[in-house]
Parts: C-alpha cells; structure tokens; sequence
C-alpha cells in the first residue's frame, strides 16, 4: 500500500522559479527557488532537503508544510532534489545537495539570493543529509565537484535537522522498533530480528548493503563521525516514541558537535509521544522557533517577523511513495 502527498500549488507563490537544473547528470539534479513576494533583496536563503527513506520523496510534496511559509518572513526558499537509491547509491544524494549549494553560490544575483549566509534545513533522509553538508561543506570530503561549480562554496552556517539518522553504522544497534514483533516465550521476551539485513530496509537500500554487517564502510554516510570544530549552529528535533529513527541518533549527534565544538554550538528539543513525521512536529509554534533559531544565526539586524500564513494550498492529486517494510518517510 503506497503513502500518498499532495503536490503544493505552485500558483499560490508568484515569485518562483520551478525545476532549475544545477547538474546535467540526472533528470532530479533540479531545484525549485521561491521568494518572498515583498521585502528588500537579496533575500537570504533557506534551502530545504525532503525526507523519503532515500528512495522516495519530492521537493514540491506537503509532508513539511511549515518549511514553505519561510517566505512569508522574508527569507528565500531553494527546495532541493536529488537522485534517489536503489538506482543511485550512496554518496550520490550527498553530492547533489553540496552540487546545489554550490550553484546557488554562483547564481545568487541571478535569483535575487543573499548566500554570504545560508541556513539548511532537512526532515528524516532528508535531514541526514542536511546534517552531512553541515559537517562536510567547504571540504573536499564527499564533495562531487565533478557535477561542477567545484570553486564555489558549499558551506552552511546554520542547520535545522528533524528526526535525523546521523549513524548509519549505527542504527540498526539504536532501533527498537522490532519490539512491535516481541514474542512471550515461558514469561520472556525474545526479539525477532528477523530482516535486519534486509536491503529492503531504507539506509541498506541507499548504501547498497546491510549497513550492520560492514559497519566500517557505513561509517561513511554517518554526519556524526566527521564533526569539527567547524561545524555551524544547529537545533535538532526528534521525537521521544520515533519508531523508525531511534531518538537518540539525534541526542548523540547534538552531543558531539557540543563536545567537540567545546561550547553550545547545538540546541536540541525532543517530543515526548511523538512518532516518525509526527504532526506535532509540523505546527506554527514549531516553526516560529525555527525562524527564532535562524534569525538568529543568518539574518542581519533586527528581524520583525508577521504572523504565520496558513498551510500551503495543495493539488488535488496524489504523490505516491512505494510502502517499505521500515519505512523513513516523514
């Protein structure tokens, strides 16, 4: 049974430009850029990288409807594509999304951008990735220059992470969803475990392999193993009932950028009773205190901030995601 998003209504947003290619490798290296409708240019810019398991999702989708009233506040938003697994493995999505910044970068006057500062924000797959651009930008680690704009800057200077997998060597040791699958055996417990190197299983699907079996190479993909003292603000959020990203792959991540940064470089806010993309991680209040966290960090002097719109309008047509055993969609 497949999940179904609705696309949101790109007429309702006049300043826009939809589906702008960054790369030349692969019809999703595209990115749609949307303004503010008033306000002084160049507006700073918000880039925004959708969830999906790695294998799923759409830039333009409704599963994070409180991201596309950014440009009610003034701030510019670049909703990012990029190739999805099994048919691109891992590092490709990472590549694309640095890929973006960078041509973000380098065409800033072209789309009316203020990039000295940029601020990224990602939910579930979508998030780990925010959380690898935030640890590796302006490195050549896991860079892609190859699909171009290698002179450019692929930096970020704040980070918004929500329900992030930051230890993809480590995520099958944290999860504890099988306890849905708990048997009683003589007053006990036992735990089927039974798929748990199922390449079915999304982080599997997008390092093409099971990630608990070669945890040296899975070390890779986890934002938690190249933290520096570099690393920008950032404010993660999870909830406490998460069935498919444990929670503590953000405690442990919010962690270590404050040990190695030797200061609160990191802000964390945990939901107790909140599952997977949870709607109470998706309200007005929510995302009042993501602009507060951003303001903060990207918006030059004092920012008087307006009432939140409503929800985006939607089309009244389905996006649908394939159902995954464990799925990480938002």
């Amino acid at each position: 049974m497949a999940e179904e998003f609705k696309p949101i209504d790109p007429a309702q947003y006049p300043a826009h430009w939809l589906d702008v290619p960054y790369a030349t490798q692969d019809p999703r290296q595209v990115a749609d850029i949307w303004l503010p409708e008033e306000g002084e240019e160049p507006f700073p810019l918000l880039v925004f990288v959708h969830g999906g398991g790695w294998v799923s999702g759409d830039k333009r989708e409704n599963t994070m409807p409180i991201v596309f009233k950014a440009m009610s506040q003034g701030y510019a938003l670049a909703c990012v594509e990029y190739r999805l697994a099994p048919d691109s493995l891992w590092p490709s999505a990472l590549y694309d999304v640095r890929c973006a910044i960078r041509f973000l970068r380098a065409h800033a006057q072209d789309y009316r951008l203020k990039t000295d500062k940029i601020a990224i924000m990602g939910n579930s797959a979508g998030a780990h990735l925010a959380n690898m651009v935030a640890a590796l930008g302006g490195r050549s680690i896991l860079k892609g220059e190859e699909l171009g704009y290698a002179n450019e800057d692929d930096s970020v200077q704040c980070l918004i992470s929500v329900y992030a997998p930051t230890d993809i060597a480590r995520i099958d040791q944290d999860d504890w969803s099988c306890i849905s699958n708990f048997d009683k055996v003589n007053g006990n417990y036992v735990v089927e475990d039974e798929g748990i190197d199922d390449l079915t299983k999304p982080h599997n699907t997008m390092l093409g392999y099971p990630a608990r079996l070669n945890p040296a190479a899975a070390a890779s993909a986890g934002p938690v193993n190249f933290i520096t003292a570099d690393f920008p603000p950032a404010y993660f959020l999870h909830g406490l009932s998460d069935q498919i990203v444990p929670y503590t792959q953000s405690v442990s991540m919010w962690r270590k950028v404050n040990d190695v940064c030797g200061e609160a470089r990191a802000k964390i806010e945990l939901f107790p009773g909140c599952l997977h993309g949870d709607p109470a991680m998706k309200t007005d209040a929510v995302m009042n205190r993501v602009l507060d966290f951003i303001d903060e960090h990207i918006w030059e002097g004092e920012h008087q901030r307006t009432e939140l719109p409503g929800d985006p309008r939607v089309i009244d047509e389905d996006i649908a995601v394939p159902h995954l055993d464990i799925s990480m969609k938002d």
